[in-house]
């Protein structure tokens, strides 16, 4: 499996370099108990219908490593998972907070960092946009049901299909989001129960829930980051164009940073 895992990695690798499409790195889930790497489909098949390559990105064991990764890619998608450790904002652990993994933590952010020091174009999701927010110096409420003070809240952890948007977003106009998706209210997917607090300095708020949930944070123009509260990837994948957009502005912000590579010069053998 592993080595089925890194020959997928490396034709991707290859394809991308000839066909000259931007590699979007997408960061993976870690299951310490059988010590594996795993991300759903959505993520990669998004990134394919938005016209990049998507590369699967393991747990990154130390700094260094996850710098050589994002030295290779053109973006960074920072997917779904757990809770963020708390310690990580300066907080201790509410009695609702639920699974974390410290060992992701510790290499998202530090492919994150290494992301934007070199400038390559982000996009968090769900986990992500919350880790993208800690990272940066910015809080979360560990749990909306009991710690959020507009209450009652929304459903933000829905039971239905991930295809089916369960509430609407609030977009503000002056937002990096509202290029690119042209409507002031959105219908999204929800499955998440924490969610930002403070949010981190040089970013701002660019969507909100009804019930004021924040869900949707951007650092333009100091960081080329976009990060969602919901998972547009669930549409993307059906191949919806209004949803597909967004992951179309990763390719286009990685493009930007892309170098020019010229065409292998491959002979092809005659048939005889």
């Amino acid at each position: 499996m592993k080595r089925m895992f890194w020959s997928m990695v490396l034709v991707m690798t290859c394809i991308g370099a000839m066909a000259q499409k931007p590699l979007i790195g997408i960061s993976t889930g870690y299951s310490a108990s059988d010590n594996s790497a795993s991300v759903r489909f959505t993520y990669v098949d998004a990134v394919v219908n938005a016209g990049g390559i998507p590369v699967l990105i393991p747990l990154a064991k130390d700094s260094l490593a996850a710098a050589e990764v994002i030295n290779k890619v053109d973006g960074l998608i920072l997917s779904g998972g757990e809770d963020v450790y708390p310690f990580f904002y300066g907080e201790e652990p509410a009695g609702a907070l639920g699974g974390v993994n410290y060992e992701r933590d510790l290499s998202d952010r530090w492919l994150l960092q290494s992301a934007v020091k070199m400038g390559k174009a982000v996009l968090g999701i769900c986990r992500g946009e919350q880790l993208t927010n800690v990272t940066f110096g910015g809080t979360l409420y560990q749990d909306l049901p009991s710690q959020f003070p507009n209450r009652p809240v929304l459903q933000h952890g829905q039971r239905s299909s991930g295809t089916l948007p369960i509430h609407h977003v609030n977009v503000e106009k002056d937002s990096h989001l509202y290029e690119i998706m042209g409507q002031e209210q959105l219908a999204v997917n929800s499955f998440h129960h924490q969610a930002v607090k403070d949010v981190a300095p040089d970013f701002k708020v660019v969507a909100t829930a009804p019930d004021g949930v924040v869900e949707a944070i951007e650092g333009f123009p100091k960081y080329n980051i976009l990060a969602l509260q919901w998972h547009p990837e669930y549409f993307a994948q059906q191949g919806n164009k209004q949803w597909i957009k967004i992951f179309e502005d990763l390719v286009q912000r990685a493009v930007v940073n892309k170098p020019v590579l010229n065409e292998p010069n491959i002979k092809q053998p005659k048939i005889r």
